[in-house]
Parts: C-alpha cells; structure tokens; sequence
C-alpha cells in the first residue's frame, strides 16, 4: 500500500466570518492523483486554498510526517508543495509580465533557480535558461502564442492555464494541487491539459490533487475520488465507481440509503 504523503485531520478554513470547510479529515497517498468533486459552494476549492495558506484556517496537517505551519503562504511552497489556483488571473499569472518570466518567476523565488553569479557574488536572471525552459513548455503544452517573449495578458483563457500548469511543472513539487484545471478553456486544450497532468504523475510519481466541478473530468484522469459536502468530506470512491454513486454522495445521501 502507498504510503500518506499528506495527513489532513480535522481541517477548518473561513472565508470572513463563514466557516467554509467543518473538519476536513483526508489522507493522500504519495503518487496517486486524488479527485476533489462537489457541488458548487460545498468547500471543495477551500481544501487547496486553507493548505497553501491563502485564507484563515486551523487544524493539523502533516506533511511526509511533520507537522506542516498553515497561514503561511510561503511554508508550502519550500516544503515542496505547489498550486495551480482556480483564479489564474488574479493569483496564478502576472498579466504584464512575459510568457517565460511568468514560468520561471516562483523557482526562481522560491528556489533560486534561473540565476547566476555576476562578478562572483551577484545573483543575476539566466536570461538564456528561462527561454529555454519556457521554449521546451510552449513546445510541450501547445501554447499558442508569438513566442516566450509575449505578455500573458495577451493569450486566450486555454493558453494562460497551460501558462499555469507549467510554472508547477517547473517547481518540480513533489505534491500539486491543481483547483478547476479546464476551467473557461476549450474542449482541445481541456484534454491536453488533463493528459499531460496524467503524463507527469506517471513519469515523475507526484502527488496530484485535482479539484473540479465536472466529475467525469476527474473520473478520466484520477485514482481514487472525495466528495466534499457541506464543508466536510462525505466520501470517497474509487474513479471506477458509477455516477450514480457519486451522485449520492453530492446530494448528501450516505452508503447504503
């Protein structure tokens, strides 16, 4: 059996003063791809947004067996765990900035990656490894554009995702947490968005939580699937398991009834 990367237990996070998720209790396992489904408004989205630390949330959560800090935005992101946001506008992307500036920009942060040292002691961009990688990912994710150079304000809502997806691939984060992947986008670029998820869970064995509001979406790509009602996780089914199953658990209705 694969062991738990992430131990989530008794999870609470508040949007305001409303409480969105009532004790999330989960356990991922390292290098499944786990499916996040729901109802609209039911807390499923809150689940990624509380660990990565965009909104007030207490509980315990332990991460490869430490005891990961929540509300703190940047903890995640060094421990290895990255974010793909349903909102690529306003947290996934930097509109004026360019197609390879955007891909690079959190490793280069984070990890220090995409530098070099100038005069032996500054630290100065590698303009020529940021084109590159952003080459390799337009080249990879189809990203149609006029080039590395172009400002992401400027592609189509499908092309700012792939821009999303491959700032995680970038990170190389050993769990991703990927909210509304097709979202807004085009059935073609839906399936090449969700082929390559699956195409790099496969070849680099990461941990892969995909949070959608299509359940068929998540039954083509994930592993094992949790629905979350009413801020609380009300089941979880094998991808194999009949719509009508999932079904019951969206609508509140417990095994067996």
């Amino acid at each position: 059996m694969a062991e738990t990367i992430i131990e989530i237990k008794n999870l609470h996070k508040y949007f305001g003063k409303n409480k969105v998720l009532k004790g999330i209790d989960l356990d991922i396992k390292k290098g499944e791809i786990l499916g996040l489904g729901g109802m609209a408004g039911q807390g499923k989205i809150a689940v990624a947004n509380g660990i990565m630390g965009l909104f007030k949330s207490k509980g315990n959560v332990k991460y490869k067996g430490e005891n990961l800090v929540l509300n703190k935005p940047t903890y995640p992101l060094e421990k290895g765990i990255f974010f793909v946001s349903e909102d690529r506008k306003g947290v996934g992307l930097l509109l004026d900035e360019s197609i390879e500036r955007n891909i690079a920009f959190p490793a280069m942060e984070i990890k220090g990656q995409f530098l070099k040292k100038y005069l032996g002691f500054l630290n100065v961009i590698d303009d020529k490894a940021v084109t590159d990688n952003a080459k390799k990912y337009i080249e990879k994710l189809e990203i149609k554009s006029m080039g590395e150079k172009q400002k992401v304000a400027e592609l189509s809502g499908g092309n700012q995702q792939k821009v999303c997806v491959a700032k995680a691939f970038t990170m190389e984060p050993d769990l991703l947490f990927v909210s509304e992947p097709t979202r807004g986008i085009d059935v073609g670029a839906k399936q090449l968005v969700l082929e390559t998820l699956k195409e790099y869970n496969r070849e680099r064995n990461t941990t892969i939580v995909v949070t959608s509001s299509e359940i068929e979406e998540l039954r083509s790509i994930c592993d094992r699937i949790a629905i979350i009602n009413e801020g609380k996780v009300a089941g979880i089914l094998p991808a194999t398991a009949s719509i009508l199953d999932f079904g019951k658990l969206m609508s509140g209705i417990k095994e067996g009834e």
